[in-house]
């Protein structure tokens, strides 16, 4: 068993290292599913990750020990130090491409709530509301968004995360929001940031940024499939998402989305 770990962790550090090597590095909930599927299709080595520092869920939720039931504490342990590894031998490359993206805040947030429902469904089993109607299930997920869920953790995520470990300031080179890709290089890094919005209509972008003209683009992981689309709907229907319109006032959003764009969040989130 630890040989053919060693192996399989010998053939992902060839990945790492491979020449055309793509990093799909970004927060959770943005669209990079259909990116990842394509360019596993094209048969581009490519590595997809949300954080270094740990598995993404201890750092969205407050609520650690009920996160802590779906992660084994040794299997944890072994993740986090092979994330350590794989990222030592990427800031060791002299040249490294990055493709990143951003979403609306509100979409961003909602959707990783649901991803996330399971580990908010202990505390909901405890006090019954899982065994209620779909009115007691609904408001415990809120007092879950609204309490356990760290927003922050999405505002931030850039500096958090490139900027620490591969000493790029995404934002710095933001002059336009109006646009809806940046091309960055700086100190052998290649970064593509990309508007979630704005993906479908990308694949020149993709193709140039990969060097790829043939570079084609698979939609993935649409929402309608899966298993709580039914009371997503519902939440959406419902929640009064202008208690998180302060999301657009983080400096994130400011400069990477115009006015105009912002204003259109609000009003799809408010007429629902």
């Amino acid at each position: 068993m630890l040989r053919f770990h060693l192996e399989r962790q010998k053939a992902f550090d060839k990945n790492l290292q491979a020449q055309d090597f793509v990093f799909i590095y970004q927060m959770g909930k943005v669209g990079s599913s259909s990116i990842e599927a394509s360019l596993i299709k094209s048969q581009i080595p490519s590595w997809h990750l949300h954080t270094f520092d740990d598995n993404e869920e201890f750092q969205i939720y407050k609520n650690k020990k009920d996160v802590a039931c779906f992660f084994d504490w040794p299997t944890r342990m072994a993740y986090k130090m092979t994330l350590a590894h794989r990222r030592r031998l990427l800031q060791r490359r002299n040249e490294l491409k990055i493709i990143t993206l951003v979403r609306d805040p509100i979409a961003t947030v909602t959707s990783r709530l649901f991803q996330d429902l399971h580990l908010h469904f202990i505390a909901a089993k405890k006090n019954l509301s899982l065994h209620g109607d779909i009115q007691s299930t609904l408001t415990h997920i809120e007092n879950a968004f609204e309490t356990l869920m760290r927003w922050d953790y999405f505002t931030h995520w850039f500096e958090r995360e490139i900027q620490r470990h591969f000493n790029v300031d995404v934002l710095a080179h933001v002059n336009d929001p109006n646009q809806t890709h940046w091309h960055i290089k700086q100190g052998g890094r290649e970064i593509l940031l990309m508007k979630c919005e704005a993906i479908n209509t990308s694949v020149e972008t993709l193709q140039d940024f990969l060097q790829r003209p043939d570079f084609s683009l698979h939609p993935s992981n649409e929402a309608t499939n899966k298993w709580y689309s039914a009371l997503y709907r519902e939440f959406k229907e419902k929640y009064p998402f202008e208690r998180l319109f302060h999301l657009y006032q983080a400096p994130l959003y400011q400069t990477l989305y115009s006015e105009e764009e912002i204003n259109g969040f609000k009003q799809k989130w408010t007429a629902r």
